[in-house]
């Protein structure tokens, strides 16, 4: 896997390249997620389940393709993590999916995929902010259809 995509850039992705209008752009990362490119954690999963729209019913389709498996690996770097960041995900019950992204990351050996922006503030970290102190790489989807060179006509 080179890719743990957060639900804030999948989602955003799904506004920025409508499927109606660029079904390359979702057929390519399907394809990506069989190829074991991208893929999300299952915490992730469940935020897009909350959404309970087009998107969740387009990923749900395709799950086996999409979501990692829950192991005890990835169960450990999500302790690590929300025992080393203060409020990071898990203890303020906001964006809960943030540390299973990094720790997906951390499992892999990949690259982390969000829109969000790094703060400099580790004591309300976000998950840029986390990757810097734990030395994994962060990206925007635009960056995996750049790197990836997916034909997005």
């Amino acid at each position: 896997m080179r890719y743990s995509l957060d639900s804030d850039a999948i989602i955003q992705a799904w506004i920025d390249y409508l499927i109606a209008f660029f079904p390359k752009v979702w057929e390519s990362l399907h394809q990506l997620a069989i190829d074991d490119v991208v893929g999300i954690a299952p915490v992730i999963y469940g935020e897009l389940e909350k959404g309970g729209d087009e998107l969740f019913d387009w990923v749900k389709e395709r799950k086996d393709d999409f979501v990692a498996e829950n192991s005890d690996e990835l169960q450990a770097a999500v302790a690590h993590l929300v025992n080393t960041y203060n409020n990071f995900g898990l203890i303020t019950g906001k964006n809960e999916g943030d540390p299973y992204v990094v720790a997906l990351a951390m499992v892999k050996e990949c690259v982390v995929v969000t829109n969000e922006s790094m703060t400099n503030d580790l004591n309300g970290p976000k998950v840029p902010d986390v990757c810097r102190e734990e030395g994994i790489g962060w990206a925007k989807f635009v960056d995996i259809i750049k790197n990836e060179e997916l034909d997005v006509g």
